[in-house]
Order: C-alpha cells, then structure tokens, then sequence
C-alpha cells in the first residue's frame, strides 16, 4: 500500500512532469545519460520506493561506465562506479561539495523554521553564514585524543554492564539487543549524567524517528506526511529542552559542549539549539547497531574465524591479575590484533550500504572529458566500488579477512595496494569527508566484539546462521539494519566460569588505524 508520502510524490511528478522534463537541457559532454524502463519518471519512481539502494543498484549493473546520468526530473544523479572518477571528484572539493547536504539535515532532519537560525547554519555557498560546517569541523578534536578517552571509558562500563546480564539471559534478539545496548552507550557517553535517553520513551521515540527519516524529506506538510517521525522529533527536541535549561552540558562530552558553545556564541536559542540537536545521534547510532550485529554474525557463524579471533584476543589483549580478575585492553586490540582489525575493516567492506555523495555547486570539467552541472548530485556507492577487481585484484569478490593486514615490506613477492590510497574502502567516508567518529564507533564494536568472544558461546535459535533480510533504504546507515528478529541462544563458557571481567581503554591511545577513501 502507497504511503501519503508517496502519493504526494506521485502527484506531484503527474503534475509536474511533462513541464519539467521539456525544460531540462542535455549537454553532450555529461556523463552518458542511461534510461529507466518508465520513460521520463521511471529513475524518480524507482528512488521513491527504492531510496538510495537503486543507485547502487543501477551502478552494479553498468559498471563498464565510470561514470553516467540518471534523470530523476528535478535534478540530474551522477552515478560513479570508478576509483578513478572518485579522485577526480575529491580534487574538485571547491566545486563539488557535501557542506549542501548539511542543509538537509536543518530543513528537513530537524525541522527548523526559524529564519535567522536557518541562514546562520546554510552553508556559504548558498547565501549562508556557514556555522554548520564550522561545527562539524570543530567536532573533529573532540572526537581524538583525551576527549575520545572519556567518552570511550563511559561507552566500555555501558556496553559491560549489558554483556555481564547475558549470564542471566539464555535467549535474546541479537538484533534488538545491540540497538538498546549502542543507543544507551552512545548517548550515555555524549550527554552524560542527564542524558535525556535514559527515558525509554525518548529512546522509543529516536527509533521512530530513525525508521521514518526518508518520510521527512519532502519536507512539505510533516505533520500529516511524516506524523509518526514528525511526533517522534518534537518529543526528542522537547526532552533534550529540558536537558539544556537543566545544565545537563555541565556534565556532557567535549563533543557536546563545543555544538553547544559554538552555537551560542552565535545567538542559537535553546528551543532552536534543541531542535538542531535531534539529528545528532543518528551518526553514532544509525551507522553503529549494525555494524555490531554484522560483525558477531560473521564471527560466531564462522567456526575458524571465531577460534583466531579468540585466540589473538587471548594472547594480546586480554591479562589475568593475582585475585584472577580478567582485564581486557581495548586499547591493545588496536595495538597487537591485527587479524581482528583486518576482520573488522573486511566486515565493513563486504556488507556496506553506504552511498558517499556531493552536490556540485559550480559547472566542472573533470578529468578534461566529462562536464558536471551546477545543481546535480553525485551518488559514489561504496558497496560497488568496493568489490571492483581494479582495487583488489581477483579476490575483490571474496570475503578475506586477512585483506586489511599490512604486509611486512621486508617480505618478498608482490604487495597489497593500500586501500587508502586507491579510493577502495568507503565505509568511514572519502577525503575530504571522513566520518570523524570512526575511532569511538570502532572502539564500541571491537569492545563489544571482544567481550562477547571471550565470554560467550552464541548460536541462533534453530541452529542455523542464515542472514536474516535487512532494509537497505535508510538514509544514514552504512549497513543494512536488520528487519524482523534474530533470536540467539548464548552461554557462558566454561573455562571462564565466575571469573571477574574489566575491560579498560589506555589513555591517549585511542585512535585505530582504520583505512578511508
């Protein structure tokens, strides 16, 4: 059944359409233009019900193009399938920017109205005063170094206190276990003591907000489009009110009290500062859970990774005291596990989603051959470009989670290209636009990854690791979130019976050495 959402969307093409499409000009030097079965609207309706998913899609099937054209009416997509490409567009960040895009996020994400709070955060390219770029770059040091160190040390007691009740929980969805366990430790470790999602309600509420995103988009009439994420937001903005005329950033992250600082320096209210903040979490939770679930599914559902896994935990990070206290060092898994680093990053690979994308703010010549016009958006699906032989050679299309292990250069024989030099790994992002909180999202999933290891058995409910289906339409995660259940059965292991568990991160040592584009 359509959606009121869709069908406004329908009807606006119907009316639209025609006017549109005849209007539209064609230069000879874009990229090759490819057509939908639907003649004019066929790439309009295929990204309504299908979301970002059918870019990819279409990339898949058309690698032999680098790069081509969709017409979706309103707008040209540039759909890139190259590495190559991919370089040239990141040598064009003047004119081919994501800091548009932020803009989506004040319109529509979190619904701001007021004017002068709009054209303070639009970026500066469109008239704006740019105060959301200058956020997000700001947000970069809070999230290295000591600032990292804190919010890692609240995320790993968070996180603990989840995995130590499992003793007590013989079967549990996996799925749903790890949504609760990240959103309570990611905004735990962001806001602090007052943490406004400690209210089951507001963290029902995010959710509600996270599955209903693309509803927002249209931004027209939400509270009758969008009314389940429209009502969701409002209870987000209002609770986070209250955390705000509470002093609740007193006792917040470094992250939080720079958004917070930068903000009202610049004469942000806090109704209006609350609304902004809606959005914020999204990056850390939406990309997270299953990035999570994916990586205890492909552990525990492979007998030998799980065992070398086990192992280079057990002999590198993890250290038995005199009273028999287990500690585990997430900081040496960083440091000394490069098969459970490598394993991460291969993870990431293989099942990501994620669509890096640009908006091109000014005509431009790349690569002397293809002209890229003012007002288009460029789609780079990482889940495409990170399987092309080009970049892996003939094992691109094989899950090898020894790839990411660097290779002893006084070894002999031939070296594995570096994947952030060849533009083959996007899950964080490509340069310059890289997911500054990768390090504390890593640390949550290699944590979690290694606590659930060495402690438990895990099994799925009937006995067979079948890959339950996911929703790849959502707009910001990375990964497919998982649709339905998956329920496990866990067990202590025996070897570990009553054993006291800590797990600790070094100070200052909190970085991974993660590849990006």
């Amino acid at each position: 059944m359509l959606e009121t959402t869709q069908f406004l969307l329908l009807g606006i093409v119907a009316v639209l359409g025609c006017m549109v499409y005849q209007g539209m000009r064609r230069d000879p030097r874009e990229p090759p233009f490819l057509p939908s079965k639907f003649p004019v609207i066929g790439h309009l309706l295929g990204m309504i019900f299908q979301g970002l998913p059918y870019w990819s899609r279409y990339a898949n099937e058309n690698t032999a193009y680098p790069i081509f054209s969709l017409d979706m009416l309103f707008m040209k997509i540039y759909v890139v399938t190259s590495t190559e490409i991919v370089r040239l567009i990141q040598r064009n960040e003047k004119t081919i920017s994501f800091d548009p895009l932020l803009d989506v996020s004040i319109r529509s994400f979190s619904g701001m109205k007021n004017k002068r709070t709009r054209n303070l955060m639009l970026d500066k390219d469109s008239g704006g005063q740019g105060l959301n770029a200058e956020i997000m770059h700001a947000m970069t040091p809070a999230l290295i170094g000591e600032p990292l160190d804190r919010m890692n040390s609240i995320m790993i007691k968070t996180v603990g206190e989840y995995i130590s009740k499992l003793e007590q929980t013989p079967s549990f969805d996996l799925y749903r276990w790890a949504r609760e366990m990240i959103t309570a430790a990611s905004t735990e470790a962001t806001y602090g003591p007052l943490n406004p999602y400690r209210d089951p309600e507001i963290v029902d509420a995010f959710w509600d907000f996270e599955e209903n995103l693309s509803s927002l988009m249209p931004n027209f009439l939400p509270w009758l489009t969008a009314r389940r994420a429209w009502n969701a937001r409002n209870k987000i903005s209002r609770a986070l009110l209250k955390y705000l005329q509470n002093d609740g950033v007193e006792g917040a992250s470094e992250l939080e009290k720079i958004r917070y600082k930068k903000s009202m320096d610049h004469g942000i209210s806090l109704e209006d500062y609350a609304q902004l903040e809606v959005p914020m979490q999204l990056a850390f939770v939406s990309n997270t859970v299953p990035a999570v679930f994916w990586t205890l599914f492909d552990i525990f559902s492979n007998p030998e990774i799980l065992e070398e896994f086990r192992e280079e935990i057990k002999q590198n990070a993890l250290s038995i005291s005199e009273d028999g206290t287990h500690t585990v060092n997430i900081t040496a898994i960083k440091e000394r596990c490069p098969f459970v680093l490598s394993l991460f990053q291969e993870i990431l690979r293989w099942r990501t989603t994620t669509t890096p994308t640009r908006c091109v703010v000014k005509d431009t010549l790349i690569g002397d051959k293809y002209l890229l016009k003012a007002g288009s958006m460029i789609s780079m699906p990482g889940g495409v470009i990170g399987k092309r032989a080009d970049v892996w050679g003939d094992s691109a299309g094989v899950f090898d989670p020894r790839r990411f292990i660097k290779p002893d250069p006084s070894s002999a024989g031939p070296q594995k290209k570096e994947p952030r030099r060849t533009g083959g790994f996007m899950p964080f992002g490509i340069s310059p636009v890289i997911c500054p909180g990768r390090h504390f999202a890593s640390s949550e999933v290699l944590g979690i990854g290694a606590m659930m290891v060495l402690r438990y058995d895990i099994a799925p409910v009937g006995g067979t690791w079948k890959a339950p289906p996911t929703d790849t339409t959502s707009l910001v995660s990375i990964m497919g979130a998982v649709r339905g259940t998956f329920p496990v059965n866990v067990s202590a292991r025996e070897e570990y019976e009553g054993v006291h568990w800590i797990f600790r991160c070094e100070t200052g040592k909190g970085q991974f050495p993660l590849a990006v584009g």
